[in-house]
């Protein structure tokens, strides 16, 4: 799979926004599945995922929002069943960009 560190004009940051507006207004149309409107955000939901998906972080903060957003995804669809495994996931992405970014700063 491709992976890209040249993003255009979006901002990682946006990217999630964008994913996550999209995805709400796809979930308030879920009796109108066969609709024009319903395909067109299922359409944006699947395009800035695949954005989000190629994307090489830059710096610490962009790999903290990705990993963040993936998280969100996992525990959105988990029920809360691992619960403690997120997390500690959270807290060891938190220390990971923490311990990068201050040396860099």
């Amino acid at each position: 799979m491709h992976r890209s560190d040249q993003d255009g004009d979006a901002k990682v940051t946006d990217l999630i926004a964008q994913f996550k507006a999209a995805q709400s207004q796809l979930f308030g149309l879920v009796d109108e599945y066969e609709t024009e409107r319903f395909r067109s955000l299922e359409r944006t939901v699947e395009q800035t995922f695949v954005e989000i998906e190629q994307r090489v972080p830059r710096d610490a903060g962009e790999f903290r929002a990705i990993a963040q957003f993936y998280l969100d995804i996992l525990e959105d669809n988990d029920g809360g069943y691992n619960g403690r495994l997120h997390a500690c996931l959270r807290q060891l992405v938190d220390r990971h960009t923490f311990d990068v970014s201050s040396k860099f700063d």
